[in-house]
């Protein structure tokens, strides 16, 4: 029965792109860094790398929360599949020969 077929495997592609994002997500602030130096003798320098400092710590923290939001969306996915494929499953056994 491929048409039972459809919605599990639609399912399972949106809830891998979902599990990939969310370990992407929260490792790209590894891809962020805050400038040590070559801001020359600013008198603003040590307070504008501190504000620099706060938005990496603050970007950090968002791409921890959106990293979680989606891992929870990923579970999310994975019950629904479960669903729908246990729910496929009885009524092709309630079809089939006795």
């Amino acid at each position: 029965m491929p048409d039972l077929d459809l919605a599990p495997a639609a399912l399972e592609q949106a809830r891998t792109g979902v599990a990939a994002e969310a370990r992407r997500l929260p490792a790209m602030i590894d891809q962020v860094v805050a400038p040590r130096g070559g801001l020359g003798d600013l008198s603003s320098a040590g307070a504008l790398l501190g504000a620099l400092d706060q938005i990496v710590r603050s970007l950090d923290a968002e791409l921890g929360a959106a990293g979680s939001c989606l891992d929870g969306l990923d579970r999310a996915l994975d019950a629904a599949l479960t669903a729908v494929r246990t729910g496929d499953g009885d009524a092709a056994a309630s079809l089939a020969a006795a």
